[in-house]
């Protein structure tokens, strides 16, 4: 053997970072794939024989997920199942191309609705290929790209822990959920978010906010702050008595900028009547309201749903009560508060003693499966990603008795 050959690069090396990902049923289209890899000078591909479920395992072990992505569904009984399992952990923007052998105009324009860029019938050829793979990033799609989801969180009052709840759910949802995820302080004079992720506080939100007129693809990464691979936070901290002048349609044109590239953009709204919050919540898909068991949120609840169905495009709007304090006493029961509002409440978090504070102090997301605060926010994640959550603890029956006793 050429000793030469030893020092060439595997291209799995670059699995994890590959710009160019598929994953083919057999090796003719293995090597067709990797041919067209080779004639348009793609660097570092990732081309292999395997399964939806091989990409997705793959894909949560990436940093990012690639610029394209061709997966293949032959033999598979529910291909729009599958697909929609790979979307969960694959970013909005990337372009999926998908591969199989029943030739369907149903399934094609199902495929489509589900975000994929294009579908191509066995046997595949060099020019299919080329139209439905093109590495030229301003060719016109198929269909219109997808769009990560707008989620706002926003409290009845202040102390209701609006802001732990939304920094849990960002770090629940990125690290165990494999979610990509873009979390934003709309606090601009400094809220608690960076502190409870260990994290340094900038102004890149201002800087955003300031320049919606270039708003290119390297300032927006050099504004975000990353926790991990898969938790990005976008935050600012203002001088007190600093007065910042807001521009119509700004913060629509930072999420318009960042919905592409997150599979989620979180929210931390502040009180009604704040000049990002009157911008936020139209732009929200998702309104969870915190509340505390009082006769003031439940007032708060009533005006800001009626603000919320108001909109254009209203949110899907639920109600999460938060334990945040110990005392029970003189506070409404949840079956009561629930019918003083006209609406279920979605969760009702119990009160977690110390461990919240004392994680906010140290700069560490709650994580333990010991912890009730925890446990809520696990529940969360399951109704927000329509995933199945684990068996309620044992203190969950309880608690609820109690609470609506």
């Amino acid at each position: 053997m050429n000793p030469l050959l030893k020092l060439a690069p595997s291209p799995r090396k670059h699995a994890f970072v590959a710009n160019f990902v598929a994953f083919v049923g057999d090796e003719q289209s293995e090597k067709l794939v990797t041919r067209f890899t080779e004639e348009h000078n793609v660097a570092f591909p990732y081309v292999t024989t395997g399964s939806v479920d091989d990409a997705i395992a793959h894909l949560t072990k990436m940093s990012r997920s690639p610029a394209h992505l061709i997966v293949d569904v032959s033999g598979v009984a529910m291909p729009l199942s599958e697909l929609d399992r790979l979307a969960a952990v694959c970013e909005p923007s990337v372009s999926v191309v998908v591969i199989g052998e029943r030739n369907d105009v149903g399934l094609f324009r199902s495929l489509l609705e589900l975000g994929v860029h294009d579908y191509l019938v066995k046997p595949l050829t060099p020019e299919l290929l080329r139209r439905a793979v093109s590495v030229n990033r301003d060719a016109a799609p198929v269909r219109q790209p997808r769009m990560g989801k707008v989620i706002g969180l926003t409290g009845t009052r202040g102390g209701v822990g609006a802001t732990a709840v939304a920094t849990s759910l960002a770090y629940h949802l990125a690290t165990v959920a494999h979610r990509r995820i873009a979390l934003i302080d709309l606090n601009l004079y400094g809220g608690t978010m960076n502190t409870r992720l260990g994290l340094k506080s900038n102004n890149g939100l201002v800087d955003l906010l300031r320049d919606t007129d270039r708003l290119d693809p390297k300032l927006v990464e050099r504004s975000l702050v990353a926790h991990g691979n898969r938790l990005f936070v976008l935050s600012a901290e203002l001088p007190y008595g600093e007065t910042f002048h807001l521009q119509d349609g700004a913060l629509k044109g930072v999420l318009d900028r960042l919905k592409p590239h997150f599979h989620y953009v979180l929210l931390d709204i502040p009180s009604q009547g704040h000049p990002l919050a009157q911008a936020a919540l139209p732009e929200t898909q998702v309104l969870y309201l915190l509340a505390d068991a009082t006769v003031h949120s439940a007032r708060e609840v009533l005006r800001l749903t009626r603000l919320a169905e108001g909109l254009d495009r209203p949110p899907s709007t639920s109600v999460l009560l938060n334990a945040s304090h110990g005392t029970d006493g003189g506070r409404l029961k949840a079956a009561d508060f629930a019918l003083s509002i006209g609406r279920r409440v979605l969760l009702d978090i119990p009160f977690d003693g110390a461990m919240p504070v004392a994680a906010e102090n140290l700069g560490q997301p709650i994580n333990s499966g010991k912890s009730r605060f925890y446990d809520a926010i696990v529940s969360l994640t399951a109704s927000l990603t329509g995933q199945q959550s684990a068996a309620p603890p044992p203190w969950r029956s309880k608690w609820l008795a109690r609470r609506t006793r």
